[in-house]
């Protein structure tokens, strides 16, 4: 409490001090606009989240355990990347801050291997042939692909798939079925299916946040 001599409170210092509370709740407001934009239009990283997806990284991607002792955080494989599929994990990542992700709904991998080739940690290893690259599996869920639940006809990811009729094959309706042993993990299916709420295909590539 804010007093004046006689023990009763002091109505201007009150004011005044309110008056700064409001000032610094209201830059503390602009500030955390300011960022936000910042993270929608891609400015920044967005912050790690738990998914059951996992953590996608890029073509020759050590073992997580190995791939986050040799990654030397330089930035080079994003600087490499013909699409810009290629982020960094902010500064609030703990481990994983400044190693390279990609969210494969927003733009998937067209596995030109360019990030392989400047790796100089060893932490993405060389990959001759894009067929060998093993990102992650793509896995259908049948209650929201259109092909499958009866509400439409597509085929989007069988098109987007640069292994068509290998990785991924079609049946009645365009529906479509992975083959776990030639799909790379890509994400371009992802990328290009039309489910917009949630994709009806997801690349879950088995590597923990934790």
């Amino acid at each position: 409490m804010i007093a004046r001599g006689d023990g009763r409170p002091d109505r201007r210092a009150l004011l005044l001090a309110g008056g700064r509370g409001a000032l610094r709740l209201s830059v503390a407001a602009g500030a955390l606009y300011v960022v936000g934009t910042a993270i929608r239009r891609g400015a920044l990283a967005r912050p790690l989240e738990e998914s059951a997806t996992g953590v996608l990284r890029p073509p020759g991607a050590l073992d997580e355990p190995e791939f986050l002792a040799a990654c030397i955080r330089c930035n080079l494989c994003a600087e490499a990347c013909d699409t810009g599929c290629i982020r960094l994990f902010g500064p609030a990542e703990g481990r994983h801050t400044g190693t390279p992700f990609i969210v494969a709904e927003e733009r998937a991998c067209n596995l030109c291997l360019a990030c392989t080739e400047v790796c100089p940690s060893g932490s993405l290893f060389p990959v001759e042939d894009a067929s060998l690259v093993r990102m992650g599996t793509a896995l259908v869920d049948e209650r929201l692909c259109v092909s499958l639940n009866g509400t439409g006809v597509c085929g989007a990811c069988h098109t987007a798939c640069p292994l068509k009729n290998e990785a991924i094959t079609q049946g009645n309706r365009n529906a479509p079925t992975v083959h776990e042993d030639a799909c790379v993990g890509c994400g371009l299916c992802e990328e290009a299916c039309i489910v917009h709420d949630r994709k009806a295909i997801r690349v879950v590539s088995g590597r923990s946040f934790a």
